[in-house]
């Protein structure tokens, strides 16, 4: 048997997968892949993915979470015997505690008396969750990607500070803290839980593409499944996307380099306008010119930027300094109560970047579904003018989303709701308005629940206004908006 067909035999016993698909094999991007054997249409399940570890992401727990089930809780106590927080007694008693209080107990250095130190303790959960694996796991382990160039062990560290190792638990770890680095998915979650990743066997087999074939979907068990977002012909290789899909070329591809240890070079950062969308673009520096500046060299990033109008060339070293800027302003703007050109911080980057800018498309996106949907406000509150602005901040990232070729991506759900709900709540208000908003109505929430349905992550009245909403409906005008008047968004 060789190595390929080895790692299929185990990913298939560990998933319980039998799939004639796709299969595993030598890719065009480097290493191994995922290549479909026959056509898989839109929206088809592609396989599902069990989790060989789940655990917090890096850098992103500051309080209190159990560590069974990962909820954020005050309630959360410290176990007596291994020192991790859990939140109840049928979290201490499940078979996966269980198994991490014995190991934690067998290796721990000292007494913890802490909360700050049980949190520590508590966010390398995923690193003792390896150390749990079956042999047949860890011999997966070994055919994964790992971050050879990188030689920083901070979490080893913090493990060294808590618990004794062995040489070969040390060894181990060592691996599975690089393998985590570069192969690691981020689940998506609720607001009850720790932000989280998973390393998953299969899936850790998708290389990347920044207009990517496939999107994920997460269980509420952290299983992942993963649908084809686009129509994908056989032999082609089913991709996934490991960054932001509204990024820029030249953030998004030096956020690939730092965590994922490549330049990537597919059509999309190839393309000086990433498909017509302008999403790296600045303001012609030169005065009285309205024209746009892009990179000369996309794939080169100690490129020149030259202006699309006057043709001015602005050096590299310029260009980094901007966009090294750009992150401190934008994480000064506070749009929950408003996105206006009056916005302070908006106007100052209103004067370097077009409307195009990723920086701006981000901000949109993050407003189109946030309006009406904070805590102390709802659909039903919101002025005519602010249910405006959210069906228009949708419909313009749509249109983005549209030109960059993503199709059915996680991403275009949650936009397709949201407009949806904008659209749902005016004809809620204007009842003569309904005629002429019903088809509209009907079919976002459709394509939305076919994107978003059972992820961990959708809105949690998505099904209930595909059925009073939805195209299936039969019920009459006044009968499907009773679900509107009865709930806060």
């Amino acid at each position: 048997m060789n190595e390929i067909d080895s790692i299929q035999k185990i990913i298939s016993l560990e998933n319980h997968l039998v799939s004639s698909t796709f299969i595993i094999d030598k890719s065009s991007l480097g290493g191994l892949g995922v290549i479909a054997t026959k056509f898989i249409k839109k929206g088809s399940l592609i396989f599902t993915n069990k989790p060989l570890v789940v655990g917090p992401r890096v850098g992103c727990v500051k309080e209190k979470f159990c560590c069974s089930c990962f909820e954020i809780s005050d309630e959360c106590y410290i176990c007596d015997k291994c020192f991790l927080f859990i939140c109840s007694q049928n979290c201490a008693n499940s078979q996966n505690h269980e198994k991490q209080c014995l190991i934690i107990r067998k290796i721990r250095r000292f007494k913890i008396k802490s909360d700050a130190s049980s949190i520590t303790l508590s966010v390398l959960i995923i690193y003792f969750n390896c150390l749990l694996l079956t042999e047949n796991q860890k011999t997966l382990l070994e055919n994964f990607q790992r971050n050879e160039n990188d030689n920083s062990f901070e979490d080893l560290d913090a493990i060294y500070s808590a618990v004794t190792l062995s040489d070969e638990h040390i060894k181990f770890l060592r691996t599975a803290i690089s393998i985590l680095k570069i192969n690691s998915f981020r689940i998506s979650n609720t607001n009850k839980k720790i932000q989280l990743r998973g390393l998953y066997p299969l899936s850790s087999f998708l290389n990347h593409s920044c207009i990517p074939n496939s999107r994920n979907l997460f269980k509420k068990d952290y299983t992942m499944e993963v649908y084809a977002s686009r129509d994908i012909k056989e032999g082609d290789e089913i991709t996934t996307c490991y960054t932001g899909l509204l990024c820029c070329n030249p953030v998004r591809r030096l956020l690939l380099y730092n965590t994922k240890n490549f330049w990537c070079t597919c059509l999309r950062c190839s393309d000086v306008t990433e498909m017509n969308t302008n999403l790296s673009a600045l303001h012609c520096f030169k005065e009285n010119c309205f024209g746009i500046i892009l990179p000369q060299s996309p794939l080169d990033i100690n490129t020149s930027w030259v202006c699309q109008y006057c043709a001015t060339i602005v050096p590299p070293q310029k260009i980094g300094f901007i966009q090294s800027i750009l992150g401190s302003l934008v994480g000064t703007v506070d749009l929950s109560e408003n996105y206006s050109e009056d916005v302070p911080v908006l106007r100052r980057l209103r004067k370097i970047l077009p409307s195009s800018n990723y920086v701006l498309e981000v901000m949109r996106f993050s407003r189109a579904i946030t309006i009406g949907y904070e805590d102390k406000s709802g659909l039903n509150e919101l002025s005519e003018s602010q249910l405006s602005l959210k069906e228009r901040l949708c419909r313009c990232t749509l249109r983005t989303a549209a030109a960059l070729g993503v199709g059915d991506a996680h991403l275009r759900g949650l936009l397709l709701y949201h407009l949806h709900a904008a659209l749902a709540e005016r004809a809620r208000r204007h009842p003569d308005l309904y005629e002429e908003l019903k088809s509209e109505i009907e079919s976002t929430i459709q394509e939305a629940s076919n994107i978003l349905k059972d992820d961990i992550s959708s809105p949690p009245d998505l099904e209930i206004r595909r059925q009073y909403l939805g195209p299936d409906c039969d019920k009459t005008q006044q009968e499907r908006f009773f679900i509107l008047d009865t709930q806060k968004h």
